[in-house]
Order: C-alpha cells, then sequence, then structure tokens
C-alpha cells in the first residue's frame, strides 16, 4: 500500500503530538514513583487480600477508591464464579489520603455492583517488579477452570525506565499465573520472562491478546512493529495453546504458512503492520465470527477499527473504522490502546463494550486532576457498523 502525501503529513503531525505525549506521561509516572518508592516483591503463594467492596456506581469499573485513582490497559476475563477480573497497567494511588503514588500494575475484582483492588502482600503491584526494577505491564488474561478455582494467566510487557532520561525501554512479553479460589484472591503462583530482554520492536509481544477458541485451544495473538519510517501500526501473528500450556511456549503451536508449527520463527503475518493495530489489542469470537479490534495504525492513528475473519487465524478483512478516538493537542488529550470486555453483559443485544484509555500530556495537570487518567467506555455494533462519529468519554 502507498500512502499519499497528505497521510504522511498527518500521520507526522500525529507522531509529535504523541511523541509529545510520550515524555510527559512517561515523566509524570515516573517521577511519582520515584517519590513513592521501589516496589515491593510478593512471595510467590502467598495469598493477597480484597480490598473493600465499592459500588461501580457509574457502570464502569471505576469508583472512588484511594487505591485506584487513576489506570490504563484495563484487560478483563469472567472469572466462573459470578465474578471478572481487571488487570489494570500503571496505577495512581492516594494510599493515605491525600500523597499521589504510583505502582506498574493493579488488579481488580468486580462482583455484582461493586468492585475490591486486589492487595498482595506488601500492598504494591499485583505482578512485582523484578530484583532489578524491571516491572510488567498487563496485556491480556486467559482464566482456565477447575473445580472451584480458575488458573488465571496474565499476559504482560516487562518494561523498565529511567528517573532521569524520562523515558522507558519494551524488553518483551511475560506470563503471570494465578490462583483464584471461588470467591476469593488471588495466588500469585510464578512470573516468567518470555525470551530475553530485547527493546527491538521487531521482536513479536505473545500474549498481546488472547481468546478462547472453543475447539480445546486457546488462542495467543503477539505484535510487531517493522520500525519503517511512517510505520505505526503493529503487525499480528497468532499461537495456539492446550488450556493446561499457558505459561508454557515451549508446547505452543504457530500459524505458518505450512499450518501449525512449533517454530515461533515460522509465524506469519495475519495482520500488517501498515494500518495495522495498537501493540495492545483485543480478540474475541461471536456467531461464529472473529474479530480483532483496536486504533487502526497504531496509538498513533484516529479510528476504532474492527478487522474480522471466520477464524482467528484469518485471513482478516481490511478494518471498518467504527469511530475516531483521536488525539488532541489542545486541550493535550491521548486516546489510545481500546479494549473489548464481551464478559460485560450490560450492554445492548449485537453489541460490545469497548474500554478506550485516556491521559494528559500536561504532567502538572495530571497530577491535579489524576481522574483525567482513566479509560471511559463505549458500546460497539457487532458485526461492524461503519462510523466516523467522535467517541467521546461519557464524563
Amino acid at each position: 500500500m502507498v500512502r499519499s502525501n497528505s497521510s504522511w503529513h498527518r500521520a507526522a503531525e500525529v507522531a509529535v503530538i504523541a511523541l509529545t505525549a510520550f515524555v510527559a506521561i512517561v515523566a509524570a509516572f515516573l517521577w511519582l514513583r520515584a517519590i513513592s518508592g521501589a516496589g515491593q516483591s510478593e512471595t510467590a503463594g502467598m495469598p493477597a487480600s480484597l480490598g473493600p467492596c465499592r459500588p461501580v456506581g457509574d457502570g464502569s469499573v471505576f469508583a472512588r477508591d484511594p487505591m485506584l485513582v487513576g489506570a490504563d490497559v484495563g484487560a478483563s476475563a469472567a472469572l466462573g464464579d459470578g465474578r471478572i477480573v481487571w488487570a489494570y497497567g500503571d496505577t495512581f494511588r492516594r494510599v493515605d489520603g491525600r500523597t499521589l503514588t504510583a505502582v506498574r500494575n493493579t488488579l481488580v475484582i468486580e462482583a455484582g455492583d461493586c468492585r475490591s483492588v486486589v492487595i498482595p502482600a506488601g500492598g504494591q503491584e499485583a505482578i512485582p517488579d523484578r530484583d532489578d526494577g524491571v516491572g510488567y505491564w498487563p496485556m491480556s488474561i486467559a482464566v482456565t477452570r477447575g473445580d472451584d478455582e480458575v488458573t488465571m494467566y496474565v499476559y504482560a510487557q516487562r518494561v523498565t525506565g529511567s528517573e532521569r532520561r524520562f523515558a522507558f525501554d519494551n524488553l518483551g512479553p511475560s506470563v503471570a499465573t494465578f490462583i483464584i479460589p471461588d470467591g476469593e484472591a488471588p495466588i500469585l503462583m510464578s512470573v516468567r520472562d518470555l525470551g530475553p530482554d530485547d527493546s527491538s520492536r521487531r521482536n513479536v509481544g505473545w500474549g498481546a491478546a488472547s481468546a478462547d477458541g472453543g475447539d480445546g485451544y486457546w488462542y495467543l495473538f503477539g505484535t510487531a512493529n517493522p520500525e519503517e519510517t511512517l510505520v505505526f501500526g503493529w503487525s499480528v501473528r497468532v499461537a495456539r495453546a492446550r488450556p493446561a500450556a499457558l505459561g508454557d511456549p515451549a508446547q505452543w503451536e504457530y500459524w505458518t504458512p505450512a499450518g501449525w508449527q512449533s517454530d515461533p520463527a515460522g509465524a506469519v503475518e495475519i495482520i500488517g503492520a501498515v494500518d495495522g493495530v495498537s501493540q495492545t489489542f483485543s480478540v474475541l469470537q461471536r456467531a461464529s465470527r472473529w474479530y480483532a479490534i483496536s486504533k487502526r495504525d497504531g496509538d498513533l492513528g484516529t479510528d476504532l477499527g474492527i478487522w474480522t475473519a471466520d477464524a482467528p487465524w484469518g485471513p482478516y478483512s481490511a478494518p471498518v473504522t467504527v469511530g475516531r478516538i483521536p488525539n488532541q493537542a489542545v486541550p493535550p488529550v491521548l486516546r489510545y490502546m481500546p479494549l473489548a470486555h464481551p464478559e460485560v453483559t450490560t450492554v445492548p443485544a449485537g453489541m460490545v463494550r469497548v474500554s478506550v484509555c485516556r491521559n494528559s500530556t500536561d504532567p502538572n495537570l495530571l497530577a491535579d486532576r489524576p481522574e483525567l487518567y482513566r479509560p471511559y467506555f463505549v458500546d460497539i455494533a457487532l458485526p461492524p457498523l461503519a462510523s466516523y462519529a467522535l467517541l467521546e468519554p461519557g464524563d
């Protein structure tokens, strides 16, 4: 595909906005993290606790809670006991009611019309930092059901940052394994880094999306960027795993031109990087059709897009734009990483709830009004209906 000059100019302008946002957001988080102290590691196998179950109120997972003042990502999954788990990324907290602090990730359990923040031993991240300070940003969740508990796999990016350089590196994917007894808090069992640390965006980040195929396999999607000029989207590849092997990539199979093979190097792109997805996105099945949901052209784009296919390995259609979620310079707002939540059933028939992450490029504004750093929610039709309407937050 050849882009017009106008497309190049638009992409360049958007890139400037997003790069400015990137520096400001990372600076704000790392500053808060520096003043709040390093995270404490949770001992594997040690049960966490659930905070007070606070009313959801506005229909979203957010309510007034000092442990969840602001956050992004928000991957979700049904636990099979009537509850929903949410996994958030960088999280702002006011643990003493006043001082704003930050942790790399947070788990939340929603039960009916209220939800509780999961509080690990030490009170810090649900997935603790490595000893060298590398932290984890959740991407997607896979859940397998036992008699009276579930095993939950949280796929995450591992990241490192510098308070002096106001920048971070994404070092590759990881998987955290939890046991969750019915009605109780998660128990962290292990954290496994998938591959050596490597900050190249060309490396495939497996677990960027995950979905139960209903055929005895889970499908695990990986994203990569070719690091080419003006290619802001991410390509997609897919692996499959039996439920018992979700935490062990050595047992995964990868979709290749020759079918399912054991070598990840042969995995073929099922969605290209040009006009591709965000680094983290969603895939779901509904009525025998498969849908990939993301921000078209990555988080630097403007459109919420939906790609469709007859199977999780594609081939996928060109994306249908179902609404606009643009970044903007004045006032400084970044809208990014839309994620689908099919386990949320309080939506009209034929629709799915989608969260859109939001942030401010002004760290001072963010410190004064951390509520701006929260996802907002929209309901999208499936099959997708083309639209260029601005999908604005409900607040």
